[in-house]
């Protein structure tokens, strides 16, 4: 009677999950049985049952691979965004289940929120907009940086807000803004189980409260002939109107504009400091002037002098980082970004076609020698690529039994055919090493019986000598037809060194009961560098002469480079060179990163504009091979004539389109105004501020001669350059410990002071009451000290400090 047994099933092992697409998973199951199938159960965490009733579930099953081997794999879709989901999986058949394996978590990509931006800035608020592409985030927040001493630091939470339905553009307010100071912005999205950042905006500057308007109207009717000059109370707002007969403008190269205003003596003005802060309009015969603050009031006896200013916003400090960028292209990013005038840099004269160097002796390639691919000199004074493949005809290998066939396709009609435990071997020369991973081996053959036809190369530094059957009769009939067949690239590990490398051949028995002796036969072998030829284009067909009449050759096209680095900053690059034939893939480049190329084939000159202007930039001539009109080698009567000449550059003129301009790396730490002047010193440039009607007050940068300066009375035009000090720094840094400041009042707050100046240096501060007693410092003493940012905490009410570690009375 039959007795009835059911096989053992393995269990499943525990998937491997992925999340590299979002609202799927990727899930990897090993494969451990050759019958059946793997269920697949899937849930978000924290589900108590494994059904339709747990959030997220859903199962499905996917068929063993049925070599119980490898990986099987299967895609679980639907899923929400930045959700934390557990997988099981079991093995079944029809007659056994196995166990489930342990739950394994992912959480789902999650895209949160990107491309922040601010839509719009005021002196104390800043609106902030971004783009939603998650559709199952449980909230939002805004955070925010502020740039202290050129570093980006106090971050914290701006303010929050709940999920946006599905997906699309949001938008945040930052009303706690302080006029004056740069920000940074970026959004950040959460769910429960995870959390997405987005990048930074860029710097965002709020004006001052009196900048709000970089150029607003005249309050005024401002008359055609004469001087019309407005004065706004920064805190009233009040406009006054100045009466005068005349005025002195002082328009300035390098250097601030300033305009000197007489008026009757008035002690208002000395008495009252809020119109040190005035916002100032100054007209002359109907046209504005680029001044907008008063710098100075100095009273005379019979008069008050008003000195007013313009372009104030280049008080502000400018911090960059700047590395090989043209002197034009600093100065308008430290214009742009940290004022918000209107700016005009005039280009720098060009020129083009200059010769860099040309190459064409022997001397000029040695001396500035070419990088890239495989290359040599030859002896006429040019280059030319070296040989990539070597090919072996039957000549190569002299000890081997030559037969010929007219009705086969061999080449020449000739072939080696190596009896059964019989080999061969010839010589081939390498001129450079074959790296790791680069060596290909390949041969025409057939096998004509039973057995495997070996092919072995040597030479390989720290390896076994590499040998792999290139040809065998496991499948197909005995023939004497040949193909091209290679020998495994795993086998030919390590490389090949430089010099002479010897190819064996051996054919041996295959152990075949019905096939016995026979013979291999090989048309030619090559040696190749799988860098520049693969086997798979190598050709079968032979021309009207018995010659294969495509690859493989002996030469295949090179790059060879030039580093370019001429004394002006390149704007674009020409390449003239003299080649024996612009066939077969000859080719010139040029590059100004070496990365992204211009190229051009079958010519002798290129001529590329760059989008940039570059310090260097890199040419490049492709050579390859031409193919032989009559034999000259063995390899051509024998094998093929097919690129097995070298192409020679005998000349390379390099040249370049170049603006006069110098380069720029360095950091840039100071007013925007000392920054300026110092890179307009560079190369020669001069600025002005200038104002226009549509633009308001613009900054320009040109050369001398290359366009006029403003025109207001030239005859008291100032050309000298000063260095101004005004009695205002924008920002100070003292090195040393605290100095007693006395008679000094100010008033603070008793808790959470925020003062102007930081960081403070640790161990500095003295905090004392009215009577000299002093405090002690300390997180579980009196007061406590924010060193970076520059605060004070008290615990205790009545003290004070400063970020200077001033001693003070707290009033």
């Amino acid at each position: 009677m039959p007795v009835r047994y059911t096989t053992l099933l393995p269990d499943a092992q525990p998937p491997s999950l992925g999340n590299g697409i979002e609202d799927e998973i990727a899930v990897s199951i090993p494969d451990v049985t050759n019958n059946g199938s793997y269920r697949l159960q899937i849930r978000e965490t924290n589900e108590s049952s494994w059904d339709d009733t747990a959030v997220g579930f859903a199962e499905q099953t996917v068929s063993s691979g049925g070599a119980a081997s490898g990986t099987v794999e299967a895609l679980v879709t639907g899923r929400e965004d930045g959700e934390a989901y557990e997988v099981r999986v079991r093995s079944e058949t029809e007659h056994r289940t196995g166990a489930w394996t342990q739950p394994v978590r992912i959480v789902t990509a999650f895209p949160g929120a990107a491309n922040p931006s601010a839509a719009s800035v005021s002196a104390t608020s800043i609106t902030i907009t971004a783009q939603d592409n998650a559709d199952n985030e449980d909230g939002f927040a805004l955070q925010r940086e502020e740039q202290i001493a050129g570093s980006w630091t106090d971050r914290r939470i701006i303010t929050a807000r709940d999920a946006h339905s599905g997906t699309g553009s949001l938008s945040f307010v930052d009303d706690t803004a302080t006029p004056g100071r740069s920000y940074r912005y970026r959004v950040t999205a959460h769910t429960e189980d995870t959390t997405a950042a987005s990048s930074w905006t860029s710097s965002v500057f709020t004006p001052d409260l009196d900048d709000n308007d970089p150029h607003p109207a005249a309050a005024h009717p401002v008359p055609p002939q004469g001087w019309h000059i407005e004065l706004d109370h920064p805190d009233t707002g009040r406009t006054r109107r100045l009466r005068l007969a005349d005025a002195t403008p002082k328009p300035r190269l390098n250097a601030r504009p300033e305009l000197d205003v007489p008026i009757p003596a008035d002690n208002h003005w000395v008495e009252s400091a809020a119109w040190e802060d005035a916002t100032v309009r100054a007209y002359h015969n109907g046209t504005r002037l680029p001044i907008d603050t008063i710098a100075t009031i100095t009273p005379e006896p019979d008069r008050v002098t008003l000195t007013a200013r313009g372009g104030s916003h280049l008080l502000a400090r400018a911090n960059h980082e700047f590395t090989d960028v043209r002197v034009e292209t600093a100065i308008k990013e430290i214009l742009t970004t940290n004022t918000d005038y209107a700016v005009e840099v005039d280009a720098p004269p060009a020129t083009t076609n200059q010769e860099w160097r040309t190459l064409d002796t022997v001397g000029d390639f040695d001396l500035r020698p070419g990088s890239g691919g495989p290359h040599e000199l030859t002896g006429g004074g040019g280059v030319q690529p070296q040989q990539t493949a070597w090919i072996l005809p039957p000549q190569a290998f002299s000890d081997a039994k030559t037969v010929g066939d007219v009705t086969e396709n061999w080449t020449s009609s000739e072939a080696i055919e190596l009896p059964l435990n019989t080999s061969t071997g010839a010589s081939v020369e390498i001129p450079y090493r074959i790296p790791e991973g680069a060596l290909g081996v390949a041969g025409r053959v057939a096998i004509d019986g039973g057995g495997f036809l070996y092919a072995r190369v040597d030479g390989r530094p720290g390896s076994d000598v590499a040998a792999s059957h290139i040809a065998s009769t496991i499948s197909g009939e005995p023939t004497r037809t040949v193909d091209w067949q290679t020998v495994d690239h795993d086998d030919l590990s390590g490389g090949l060194d430089a010099g002479a490398q010897s190819v064996s051949l051996e054919f041996v028995d295959g152990n075949y009961y019905d096939r016995t002796g026979g013979s291999a036969i090989v048309d030619c072998m090559v040696v190749y560098d799988r860098r520049y030829w693969s086997a798979d284009d190598f050709s079968n067909t032979l021309t009207e002469n018995n010659k294969l009449d495509g690859p493989p050759g002996l030469y295949a096209p090179v790059d060879i480079e030039w580093e370019v680095s001429p004394l002006r900053r390149a704007t674009g690059g020409q390449l003239t060179a003299s080649v024996s034939s612009t066939a077969n893939g000859q080719a010139l480049g040029l590059s100004m990163t070496g990365e992204d190329w211009t190229t051009r084939s079958g010519t002798t000159a290129l001529d590329v504009d760059f989008d940039s202007s570059t310090a260097s930039f890199t040419a490049r001539v492709t050579l390859s091979g031409v193919d032989a009109q009559s034999p000259a080698s063995s390899v051509e009567s024998s094998v093929t004539r097919y690129q097995t000449r070298p192409q020679v550059l005998d000349s390379l003129t390099m040249a370049f389109d170049a603006v006069d301009s110098p380069g720029v790396t360095e950091t840039v730490d100071a007013t925007v105004a000392d920054a300026i002047t110092r890179l307009c010193d560079r190369g020669n440039l001069i600025w002005e501020v200038q104002y226009d009607e549509t633009d308001g007050t613009t900054v320009v940068v040109t050369r001398p001669g290359q366009r006029p300066t403003q025109s207001v009375r030239e005859e008291l035009v100032d050309w000298t350059v000063t260095k101004d000090v005004e009695a205002s720094p924008t920002a100070a840094i003292v090195h040393g410990r605290n100095a007693t400041v006395r008679e000094e009042e100010f008033t603070a707050e008793i808790n959470n002071v925020e003062l102007l100046h930081a960081p403070i240096v640790v161990g500095s501060t003295t905090v004392t009451d009215g009577d000299g007693r002093e405090f002690e410092r300390g997180g579980d003493a009196d007061y406590v000290v924010d060193h970076v940012l520059g605060g004070d905490s008290h615990a205790k009410s009545g003290v004070g400090v400063d970020a200077w570690g001033v001693v003070y009375d707290q009033l």
